[in-house]
């Protein structure tokens, strides 16, 4: 039997059981909301968002524990998912319904670790760019900009599209900045999509990484006639509040949703249900990996023949790994070795995380705030650590020679090989004309570009 979760390990977790009367004694908390969950999660700072039953304070994983509760009406970790549990007594009915129940079956369209890729090595662990020493890290600097400059400079075209499906949104008056920023990205992709020509044929699009599915959803509204088209949304987690629900009542919307790891997905299994179809690949800021993981799942699980196009905002090419990278061959070319590999992984960081602009805008908040002195406090125990090892970092680049500006455009250039690598593999296994475009500016997104299918010459004459 599982073992009994106890009084300590119910509130040494993330976060401890309160009572309104302490919250009202503490100004600094707020209150829960009325029929919510009094307990209160250290880690994300505010209370449980799960509903009560009538008369009860806490929800059932979170009520306490005390010594009067009989055994059966304990909590016990789940064996499938051990971070949710359920009462000891029906712990047998939980295991036959709980959402973490391994399949007995896998569906034909899973298969563990098709697109994974291979290896001769194992990944290693990154190492970090400060225990890099100072002659290896202007080695490799050096490499990425002879690269850059041989193979990408001035090849990537700039072109911010709209769609008029999205007008209406843009104009809204009450939506700000966080809102805007991604209706305006959704917005060029969908214009990139209709001047590739993907819009106007009967596909089946798939949304890799879909998340609440925001991009599909407003790709049923842009395609003229979403009768004639299947639209798959893939993601490995369960998401809240998706924008695919909007579409349920909507008959004429052929819609999937497959929860699945794109490392192990086989699109033959679902394309074959619809030959007739040509699959476009999309995505939005897929992180890393994920997106060769992508790329693979659509050149290795699908013929030629039926791939009709893609368009891929990339993203996070920090997480990126040699293992699943489908550009090695390109790299290799250029003189890359597997070791030097997490390197440019790590000063692809360097064009979104260098400029110091986050910091900026927390002290700006920090001088704004009647409660600063508090919060300074807090923040001081989470920087403590690492002040030590920036002012090391700002010491060497600047006896380097790598101001901000210079790390960021090293950190742009690393990325765009990376993409490149990308690029010249998807030539090589898939008869599509593709191009690297800029779709939006870096004040909307600092990852701003994208791999696109463009119309073929021989076709458009």
């Amino acid at each position: 039997m599982p073992q009994l979760v106890c009084k300590e390990t119910k509130t040494e977790g993330s976060g401890a059981n309160l009572d309104r009367q302490e919250v009202r004694n503490d100004a600094k908390r707020p209150l829960p909301e009325a029929g919510n969950c009094h307990f209160f999660v250290q880690r994300k700072k505010r209370f449980c968002k799960m509903t009560v039953k009538s008369g009860a304070d806490y929800c059932g994983e979170h009520t306490p524990v005390t010594d009067q509760m009989a055994d059966s009406e304990l909590r016990v970790p789940c064996p499938y998912d051990p971070k949710h549990t359920c009462a000891a007594s029906r712990i047998e009915k939980h295991l036959k319904i709980c959402n973490f129940k391994p399949p007995d079956k896998l569906p034909e369209y899973l298969v563990p670790g098709i697109n994974r890729g291979s290896s001769s090595l194992k990944d290693k662990e990154k190492m970090a760019l400060s225990q890099v020493p100072d002659e290896k890290l202007i080695n490799i600097i050096g490499m990425l900009m002879t690269t850059y400059k041989a193979t990408i400079e001035g090849n990537i075209e700039l072109e911010y599209l709209e769609h008029s499906v999205l007008q209406e949104e843009l104009n809204n008056p009450e939506y700000g900045p966080g809102v805007l920023k991604h209706l305006i990205q959704n917005a060029s992709l969908l214009g990139h999509l209709k001047a590739s020509g993907l819009l106007d044929l009967g596909n089946m699009f798939i949304e890799f990484g879909s998340g609440r599915g925001q991009l599909t959803y407003w790709l049923t509204k842009a395609v003229p006639d979403p009768s004639t088209c299947e639209f798959v949304l893939v993601d490995r987690a369960s998401q809240r509040h998706k924008f695919d629900n909007r579409l349920k009542d909507t008959e004429q919307i052929k819609l999937l949703r497959l929860r699945a790891d794109i490392s192990d997905l086989s699109l033959s299994h679902v394309q074959s249900q619809l030959p007739e179809k040509k699959v476009v690949g999309i995505s939005k800021h897929l992180c890393g990996a994920a997106t060769d993981l992508s790329i693979r799942c659509l050149t290795k699980t699908l013929d030629e023949t039926e791939l009709g196009g893609l368009i891929i905002a990339l993203c996070c090419h920090h997480r990126c790994d040699w293992t699943s990278y489908v550009g090695k061959k390109f790299l290799i070319e250029q003189g890359y070795t597997e070791e030097y590999f997490p390197l440019l992984c790590s000063l692809s960081s360097w064009a979104t995380c260098g400029s110091g602009k986050p910091r900026s805008k927390m002290k700006d908040q920090e001088d704004n705030n009647p409660n600063k002195e508090s919060t300074k406090v807090q923040s001081s125990e989470i920087s403590h650590n690492t002040e030590k090892e920036s002012q090391l970092n700002i010491d060497r680049y600047t006896r380097l020679q790598l101001d901000q500006s210079t790390r960021e455009e090293i950190g742009r250039q690393a990325k765009r090989i990376l993409d490149y690598g990308r690029l010249k593999y998807l030539e090589e296994n898939t008869k599509l004309d593709l191009k690297l475009k800029y779709y939006t500016d870096t004040s909307i997104s600092l990852e701003n570009v994208l791999i696109v299918s463009t119309p073929r010459e021989d076709l458009t004459g």
